[in-house]
């Protein structure tokens, strides 16, 4: 049975057992079908966390990650239109990657976030175990593990710096793009917030139980 006959079969046996609940989930972008999305839907999944990591088809590919960026679009779309809220994970400084790719990225996240998380793009980091530790060892940018945990020390910050970039020009970028993104988050909460208060004073909305995050 593959992926997508195992989510539906769950789904049914979600639905057929008469219990509401909601339920959260990490998925693939290319199994994210209208079909699959409104069953998923229907038997109670409110969020679909999705590890998009580049919207960058070059990069995507230097990633083996088996994706497009014209599968990631329709993906999140065909998840928005079913109304389940996506998680949008991108990284940034990978091989292949530029200034451009970033702002890809952030473009990506301020079109389609809806505002339920706030959205940041971290360094990519080449954890041991993984091609791009390897990668890395390869072309001497690290020793061994203890050299990488060495260095590891915060996964908002570098480990390895694949780009073309120096890492000062690297963490400016970063900054700007995630000031860009942290600003469109608090202004749509403060958004949110003041049209709450013009509808519980204009309209006298008795359904209103406080400002409070949702």
């Amino acid at each position: 049975m593959g992926s997508v006959d195992k989510t539906l079969s769950r789904c049914n046996d979600f639905l057929q057992s008469n219990i509401k609940f909601k339920w959260s989930c990490d998925g693939r972008l290319n199994y994210a079908t209208p079909k699959v999305l409104h069953v998923m839907k229907k038997a109670g999944c409110k969020f679909i966390n999705y590890g998009i990591e580049s919207v960058d088809d070059n990069v995507l590919k230097n990633m083996n990650k088996k994706l497009t960026v014209k599968q990631v679009i329709k993906g999140v779309e065909n998840t928005i239109n079913a109304g389940i809220s996506p998680g949008l994970n991108i990284i940034w400084g990978n091989i292949g990657d530029t200034k451009q790719s970033l702002q890809n990225g952030v473009d990506f996240l301020l079109k389609y976030s809806d505002g339920a998380q706030l959205r940041t793009i971290r360094p990519v980091t080449p954890y041991p175990g993984s091609p791009l530790f390897d990668y890395a060892v390869e072309k001497g940018y690290i020793n061994d593990v203890e050299d990488f945990y060495i260095r590891h020390v915060n996964s908002d910050l570098l480990t390895v710096n694949f780009t073309a970039l120096s890492d000062d020009e690297f963490y400016s970028a970063l900054s700007d793009a995630n000031q860009a993104l942290i600003e469109s988050y608090y202004q749509g909460k403060m958004a949110n917030s003041l049209s709450q208060v013009h509808n519980l004073y204009g309209n006298k909305d008795a359904s209103f139980r406080g400002f409070r995050p949702v």
